[in-house]
């Protein structure tokens, strides 16, 4: 998926690319609509980068590990 935004209000919000991805990223996180992993996805950021902009923001940081698969004996 491409998106494209006009100019003039990217520059009116004296704004970038990479800052759009990582706003749009926290946005979505805080919104509980992507996982951590995801946002760090969408962000181009490492985890603890991103665990950053999420403080900076006053937001939670809620990583979880990834699920573990219960094996029954059969």
């Amino acid at each position: 998926m491409h998106l494209q935004l006009p100019d003039d209000i990217v520059r009116r919000a004296e704004t970038n690319a990479t800052d759009l991805r990582i706003a749009l990223a926290v946005q979505l996180y805080a919104d509980n609509r992507i996982d951590h992993a995801d946002a760090c996805r969408l962000a181009h950021l490492r985890p603890a980068q991103l665990n950053r902009e999420l403080i900076e923001r006053g937001l939670v940081v809620q990583e979880y590990p990834a699920a573990r698969v219960r094996r029954t004996a059969g």
